[in-house]
């Protein structure tokens, strides 16, 4: 994407230069034997060409605030505060061996601590198609955990993670830049953690609690910075987190605070949602424009459970993935940085109103969401998805993981009297979403395979 920088943007612009240039710059130590590091992919990465490294990152950290309200459409003003405290966190690099595979774009990722310890990896999909990946233990519950029982890297690993030293998440947001700049293309230092890649560019990822982060980051901390040239927060619920220290009150924080990506960027920020966030977002969606893009999966779930298979608290959990979405909106971000490529405007899913603050999916005779991406799976459906299920003792994110219960062996047998019925509608409604832009076609085979097996599971063969 091409910068369009006013006079105010570049003045901007070299005073966050100036930032940059007078802040400590992170150090990194790497760590012995990476495939024994907390979130180390289980896939067999040499059969892909790529290795996984982890590095210690150690540092100096600054913090940020809000100068005046953190307005709903994102324009914030924000300024680095005079106080720093060290750190040392850590990084995971899964990255191609050899540099003729790589495609110049690291996607350097938030990981996740909702559940108390830190979840993000690599399992295939786009990212080992000629990209680098790197995992940012940028929160402190990632590495001290959290409660009476925590399980954060220290308690997991303290011989390997008991030197981390996190000093609270109001300097998350710098310990996220410092982590880009020591694999983005500027980096220095007598430790290459990219293994001496060419690094062109860097894309920002983070997924739920931690899209919240990246909202945050995007509106108030990116135009000091100037560290990435892309984001793509996902499964975001359209909410914030504070720039500071403080506790949050009983059941506050970022689901009561939202705010739209800000207008006024100068890389693009592509949103993929899954049904589950709708509702939730529906209040701060944001249009389409020549910086920004927002994909919206239909029946889809936040968390997809393995299909067919029941779950411990769950009732008929939702087995329909975002993921090969998320894949190609990837592959989209690097070509619209690149090549200055926009990605598809997509049809958003429809609400059934808009007058309350939550407005409920509009649905289908059927029970299914109507509009939004349509994955071949809605188009020729055998089940009715449902983005949102319900807690339980048990489950306490129960309603993150959606719902679908199987059609009758009636209905089904109604609506493909044949194998050859289903399966030829289905791959005609797979090629419509792939020509679409919202799925790669190298997902084909691998979906296609997965609907067979279905069809024989409900039918029989």
């Amino acid at each position: 994407m091409k910068a369009q920088f006013s006079v105010s943007r570049f003045i901007m612009f070299a005073a966050a230069v100036f930032l940059a240039a007078s802040a400590s710059a992170a150090k990194l130590v790497e760590v012995a034997e990476a495939e024994k590091a907390w979130n180390a992919p289980t896939i067999d990465l040499a059969e892909h060409g790529y290795v996984v490294e982890e590095f210690y990152l150690d540092g100096v950290a600054a913090s940020f605030e809000a100068v005046g309200e953190r307005s709903r459409d994102g324009r914030w003003e924000t300024r680095r505060l005079d106080g720093t405290a060290p750190f040392k966190s850590r990084i995971l690099v899964v990255r191609p061996s050899d540099p003729k595979d790589f495609n110049g774009t690291v996607v350097v990722h938030w990981q996740n601590v909702t559940a108390g310890f830190e979840l993000g990896s690599v399992t295939g999909g786009e990212i080992l198609n000629g990209y680098a990946w790197v995992g940012v233990s940028a929160q402190k519950i990632g590495i001290d955990g959290m409660g009476e029982a925590p399980n954060g890297l220290r308690q997991w690993n303290p011989a390997r993670y008991g030197v981390l030293e996190h000093p609270g998440d109001a300097y998350s947001y710098d310990i996220f830049t410092q982590a880009g700049r020591v694999v983005g293309p500027k980096r220095s230092g007598a430790v290459d953690p990219m293994g001496g890649l060419d690094v062109e560019r860097l894309i920002a990822a983070g997924a739920s609690q931690s899209a919240h982060r990246l909202r945050t980051y995007i509106n108030g901390v990116h135009h000091h910075e100037n560290v990435f040239d892309g984001y793509i927060p996902y499964i975001d619920f359209g909410g914030l987190t504070p720039f500071d220290n403080l506790p949050r009150p009983p059941g506050g924080g970022g689901m009561r605070e939202q705010a739209s990506i800000r207008t006024d960027l100068d890389v693009p920020v592509m949103v993929v949602n899954s049904e589950t966030e709708t509702s939730f977002y529906y209040g701060v969606r944001e249009d389409d424009s020549p910086g920004f893009r927002f994909w919206e999966v239909a029946g889809t779930s936040h968390v997809a459970a393995p299909e067919g298979q029941a779950m411990p608290g769950l009732q008929s959990p939702n087995w329909l993935s975002f993921g090969p979405v998320y894949d190609s909106a990837i592959r989209h971000v690097h070509g619209w940085i690149r090549d200055d490529v926009t990605p598809p405007s997509l049809p958003r899913i429809k609400v059934a109103s808009t007058a309350g603050p939550m407005p409920g999916v509009e649905r289908d005779a059927m029970g299914n969401a109507v509009g939004g991406i349509r994955l071949p799976e809605m188009e020729v459906p055998t089940a009715v998805h449902s983005g949102v299920g319900s807690m339980s003792a048990e489950n306490r994110f129960g309603f993150l993981y959606g719902k679908a219960e199987d059609l009758p062996a009636e209905r089904l047998a109604e609506l493909y009297p044949s194998r050859e019925a289903y399966l030829d509608g289905f791959e005609a409604a797979l090629d419509r979403v792939i020509a679409s832009g919202a799925v790669l076609d190298s997902a084909k085979a691998s979906i296609m395979a997965a609907a067979e097996a279905r069809f024989d599971r409900l039918l029989g063969g």
